[in-house]
């Protein structure tokens, strides 16, 4: 009868009704998760990157001291402005990297904050980058100004100075390797799924895990309509 089917007409929107509302409410649960897991991970990462500042300011002002001290002794001067200089580099990528983190405001947009999580990213990659291209050339001084700086010990009178040649000629070849390969291959392997997950997690667990929870926020503000 017409009132037979009002009624099941009624019960259906009723049912339709709490059934959106509790989409919604699933939907706002998952938000509120999605932006509490990213706060974390990126406190992580506000956190390990201050301790690598002060690790990294630590190592400059000792190099800066060492060198001062052997400024008349050019085998422990040069080996030890060359890792000053490395130490000042990471220093400027570290903060360059908090920079960018204190950017990130989780209650913009999501692609704003996806625009400045990347470019977190970028910074990240960057310094990785440039510290494993270039840890096989810094070894050899490392040890130089080590053994010098704590033990006062001469690396030249130990080793063989062509066994230190050798390794400094090594990392150099390294080096060359690693930008030729990394020039020839960069397309193809950004190409690939693997190399970007690859890349991602070389950032950084954190900054992977951020990443993580905001391309599920970026899906959820896509189904909802939002920016």
């Amino acid at each position: 009868t017409p009132m037979e089917l009002d009624d099941l007409k009624n019960r259906w929107e009723e049912q339709d009704t709490k059934l959106n509302a509790g989409q919604r409410l699933n939907a706002h649960l998952l938000l509120a998760s999605g932006l509490a897991k990213m706060e974390t991970a990126l406190g992580r990462l506000s956190r390990l990157l201050l301790a690598g500042l002060v690790l990294d300011f630590v190592a400059t002002v000792w190099l800066g001291s060492f060198n001062w001290m052997h400024a008349g002794e050019p085998r422990f001067l040069v080996p030890g402005a060359a890792l000053h200089i490395g130490a000042i580099a990471l220093l400027l990528a570290g903060v360059r990297q908090l920079v960018a983190l204190k950017r990130i405001d989780l209650g913009e947009p999501v692609v704003t904050t996806q625009r400045k999580l990347e470019s977190l990213r970028v910074e990240r990659l960057r310094a990785v980058k440039w510290t494993l291209l270039l840890a096989p050339l810094a070894w050899v001084p490392l040890l130089t100004v080590t053994l010098k700086g704590f033990f006062e010990l001469d690396a030249y009178s130990i080793f063989d100075p062509r066994w230190l040649a050798a390794n400094t000629l090594f990392g150099v070849l390294v080096l060359a390797a690693a930008i030729l390969v990394s020039r020839r291959y960069a397309d193809r392997m950004g190409r690939s799924p693997l190399a970007r997950r690859f890349m991602r997690d070389l950032a950084g667990y954190n900054l992977a895990a951020a990443q993580s929870q905001l391309d599920v926020l970026a899906r959820f503000a896509e189904d909802e309509g939002h920016p």
